[in-house]
């Protein structure tokens, strides 16, 4: 399956620097949760059921019933509104539909605790959350953990998610401007966190969530970059001096009768800039010892041609 992955999203001459799932945390998070979901459902089922109380407070099932609420509000509803709130997309409506919904189920097994005929349908209810806790933080994270992919490769970041219908965004390094990474405290100590990347032009600014060691990868996608800087810089230097050197061996374009002597002056000033622009090059590191070299001595021999 990896293996298919790659060769669907990676070009062919294209070199992985590594491929990074969600923290592992986040199943087993997820997993602590449902087994604790489902010790409530247990006992919502048997002793804290609804309307068995003859018409008396149940306190067992309004905490519990309670305490469920106040966790779907709070950790899939107010928590991540606050971690999006600076983020350009921000996708609010999902949180707020999740506290809405929690906040609403909350009120209506209040109203109808101590209702006869919803005591008789509760069994279905429980079971219908038992269907609903095992997919949603069971079964589920399993599989989104599987399917998700952060990948930086030679020359870019690419994030794929969705287990049926995937989702992919590739952003070259060229367009990358910054890269923070944010850790609250539990989050600090199972090592993991959100990387934000901050690029040029239509991407704006991406969240790569819940991944381990996020400043271990924040440093390697800047040593990326810089590689690939310096590869671009150093391309770009030989096709400089490529282009310098093919001009001086074809020479100016044809113009008016001139003097021999000064045409062959004119030359030599010529090659004498190439020298000051390939030494520039060799200095920055565009060029190496023996590119200069090497384009010197074609450089020399044009000069040495051209005065004979």
């Amino acid at each position: 399956m990896a293996e298919q992955y790659h060769k669907r999203l990676i070009e062919p001459d294209e070199t992985i620097i590594f491929d990074r799932r969600h923290s592992l945390w986040e199943i087993w998070k997820n997993f602590l949760i449902g087994g604790g979901a489902i010790v409530a459902l247990i006992l919502l089922l048997t002793k804290f059921k609804p309307g068995d109380s003859g018409g008396d407070t149940n306190w067992g099932y309004i905490i519990l019933i309670s305490i469920l609420a106040l966790f779907f509000i709070g950790w899939y509803g107010a928590w991540p509104l606050l971690k999006r709130r600076k983020m350009p997309q921000r996708n609010m409506i999902i949180p707020i539909s999740i506290m809405v919904v929690a906040a609403g189920a909350w009120g209506a097994l209040m109203w109808f605790r101590n209702d006869e005929d919803f005591a008789s349908i509760w069994t279905t209810v429980v079971w219908i959350a038992f269907f609903v806790v095992i997919v949603g933080w069971l079964v589920y994270p399993i599989f989104a953990w599987f399917f998700a992919h952060f990948v930086l490769t030679d020359r870019r970041l690419i994030l794929s998610t969705g287990i049926i219908n995937k989702h992919t965004m590739a952003m070259p390094l060229e367009m990358l401007n910054d890269v923070r990474t944010s850790q609250n405290a539990w989050e600090r100590v199972f090592k993991y966190g959100d990387v934000v990347i901050e690029t040029a032009g239509e991407f704006g600014q991406q969240p790569f969530t819940n991944i381990g060691h996020p400043l271990e990868v924040k440093r390697q996608i800047f040593e990326q970059r810089k590689i690939y800087d310096d590869q671009q810089e150093t391309r770009r230097g030989k096709e400089m001096a490529r282009e310098m050197s093919t001009t001086m061996q074809t020479g100016p374009a044809p113009a008016a009768p001139a003097p021999a002597q000064p045409a062959v002056k004119v030359d030599e000033l010529d090659v004498v800039d190439g020298l000051k622009k390939l030494d520039e090059l060799r200095q920055s590191g565009a060029l190496t010892e023996e590119e200069f070299q090497q384009a010197k001595k074609e450089l020399l021999d044009k000069m040495h041609g051209g005065q004979a």
